[in-house]
């Protein structure tokens, strides 16, 4: 989950000077920072060549910060909202636009990321909804919208971001993306604090896969049935790890210096991954990674500056094959459609959700 990143005159500039005045303050800094020098983002040519193609996407429905879409058997279409309920349509998407929706369960946290448990976007009848809820953690939401906790910590440390989910033998791995209350925080302090974690649905057993990732978000199977693909929304790019197989327990990195900070990463039917960018990358904000003295002393500022911190409304969503190649690429560069942070496939078309918007647009794939 991250927001666009509006460009705001805190940027850069702003921030300096925050920095200057916070360093003359007694208070303590929320952020121990390390420095880093990002590569040079890549050129928008070729797959990243700028379209329009998401502008003439179709609005299905209206809620506070859509972040991730699910569908069940019937089609209907569900996401989740800033006031901590999943909402649904009340009908069936079916290619209608500004659908009405139902409350159907309110989970205890702001609902990030949602899958039925039988391991695919369609949930087949009678199948429970999964919900990675921030604060709340992982939850069961049966077809009546009873709620139920699954786990809400691993190894002693709460689940403060539970972001998104893919369930798979028996096991939901959810993504933990960070320690701190705002993204923000991790974005500047980069001490990589994200965790994936698997939920045993049999044993109701909790366990860290994989730990230091930077801002962890997406999840979704790699492809060989055998990995896991996770989104570093810091670093700018997506990680493999292998849950089976030879290859259990190891990890690498699968693509690479993205235009972008990767939010949710899906299947694609025609092979490979749709992946949303809810942000293009700031050179000003980059320039003071570098500067590990300084994001100390904005940590001494109040949440609310770095919230305030913004960059231009972008719509993109990119198709990565399977050997992590960035093969094409969606966009909005009016910000029209911003801030997708999810990009799910369901009946021949992209839905795309947003935290930080509010709506769910529909893109058709006919003739991609």
């Amino acid at each position: 989950m991250l927001g666009p990143l509006r460009r705001h005159p805190l940027a850069t500039g702003g921030l300096l000077l925050g920095a200057v005045v916070a360093a003359g303050t007694l208070a303590d800094s929320r952020l121990d920072p390390v420095g880093w020098h990002p590569p040079d983002p890549p050129a928008m040519t070729g797959a990243l060549e700028p379209d329009h193609a998401l502008a003439d996407a179709d609005r299905v429905l209206t809620a506070d910060g859509p972040e991730d879409t699910a569908f069940d058997a019937e089609g209907r279409c569900y996401t989740g909202a800033d006031d901590g309920v999943v909402y649904r349509t009340v009908e069936p998407v079916d290619g209608r636009t500004d659908c009405p929706l139902e409350p159907f369960a309110r989970v205890g946290g702001r609902p990030l990321g949602l899958v039925f448990d039988d391991g695919i976007d369609e949930g087949a009848e009678g199948s429970d909804l999964i919900v990675a809820a921030e604060d709340a953690g992982l939850v069961r939401v049966s077809p009546d919208g009873n709620v139920e906790t699954l786990t809400d910590s691993a190894a002693g440390q709460h689940t403060q971001f539970a972001d998104d989910l893919y369930v798979h033998d028996g096991v939901v791995y959810v993504t933990d993306a960070t320690v701190h209350e705002i993204f923000q925080d991790e974005l500047f302090e980069l001490q990589d604090t994200g965790r994936l974690l698997g939920y045993d649905l049999e044993t109701g057993e909790t366990t860290v896969e994989l730990t230091g990732l930077g801002f962890a978000n997406g999840v979704a199977p790699g492809p060989d049935g055998e990995s896991l693909l996770v989104n570093e929304t810091s670093r700018y790019r997506i990680r493999r790890y292998w849950v089976e197989g030879d290859r259990a327990g190891e990890d690498e990195v699968f693509v690479d210096n993205l235009p972008g900070y990767p939010d949710n990463v899906d299947v694609a039917s025609e092979g490979g991954y749709w992946v949303a960018i809810p942000s293009m990358r700031d050179e000003s904000l980059e320039a003071l990674q570098r500067r590990p003295w300084v994001k100390r002393q904005l940590g001494k500022l109040p949440e609310a500056v770095l919230q305030q911190v913004s960059g231009d409304p972008y719509g993109l969503v990119l198709r990565v094959d399977e050997s992590g190649e960035v093969v094409d690429s969606l966009h909005d560069p009016a910000g029209g459609v911003f801030g997708v942070t999810s990009a799910t496939e369901y009946d021949g078309a992209l839905y795309l959700g947003s935290l930080f918007n509010d709506y769910v647009y529909r893109k058709e794939l006919d003739g991609e």
